[in-house]
């Protein structure tokens, strides 16, 4: 039922964390090696930055916690989710503090289908940072595939009040018209337009192109 309503999945953070550094040339080895490790993975030079993260992980005897993050995004590019998501597990051993390490692993469980799962690990970065609306938004995603829809519309609802946005002002407004609430979806795409949270054109958001007009006599 969800798939085939709505296209959704939990975000991805929407830039990579960088290493604790501030100037290159100057550097200890380790943080050298992190900060071109970084500049590597957003070059989207993968061999190159797998050479560096070999080379890092041997020096520091498997733990150094961002070589370990950054392998896990490539084995992720590369579809070897289950490895990926055993990386990002480590990296929430390593530093449990981390809601990032934790949004991770739950994405990877997501992306594995084990949905309850996911909603589990949500959770758990949820109470270390409430104030993320990635984190409400990727529940009310994870929710949504468990066919919960009261309990996705509650965290969609938490993370348009934290942040408003297209992707779960989207989401919400394909729940409303999976249970058949017309008015519900003409209102959520209604406020959304209202505070200027769309890019697009309406007629790319999913709704029926019959009630368009509908929206925007009322806008």
């Amino acid at each position: 039922m969800a798939e085939d309503a709505v296209a959704a999945v939990p975000t991805e953070p929407t830039t990579l964390r960088k290493p604790r550094i501030k100037k290159a040339p100057d550097l200890p080895i380790l943080e050298r090696r992190n900060w071109l490790i970084h500049l590597h993975y957003v070059r989207k030079d993968y061999e190159a930055c797998k050479t560096l993260i070999k080379e890092q992980l041997q020096a520091t005897e498997g733990v150094c916690e961002y070589a370990v993050y950054v392998q896990a995004l490539i084995l992720r590019l590369e579809g070897k989710i289950q490895e990926s998501l055993e990386l990002f597990q480590t990296c929430a051993i390593l530093n449990p503090t981390s809601p990032d390490n934790l949004k991770q692993v739950a994405r990877s469980l997501f992306l594995l289908g084990k949905h309850r799962a996911a909603v589990e690990v949500y959770n758990e970065a949820a109470r270390l940072n409430n104030k993320d609306w990635e984190i409400c938004h990727n529940l009310g995603v994870c929710y949504l595939y468990l066919k919960d829809l009261s309990k996705s519309k509650e965290q969609l609802n938490l993370a348009l009040q934290l942040h408003r946005q297209e992707l779960s002002t989207m989401t919400l407004g394909k729940i409303h018209l999976m249970e058949g609430d017309t008015e519900g979806a003409i209102q959520t795409y209604l406020q959304a337009l209202q505070t200027v949270c769309f890019r697009r054109p309406l007629s790319t958001l999913g709704m029926p192109s019959h009630m368009i007009p509908a929206i925007i006599r009322e806008y």
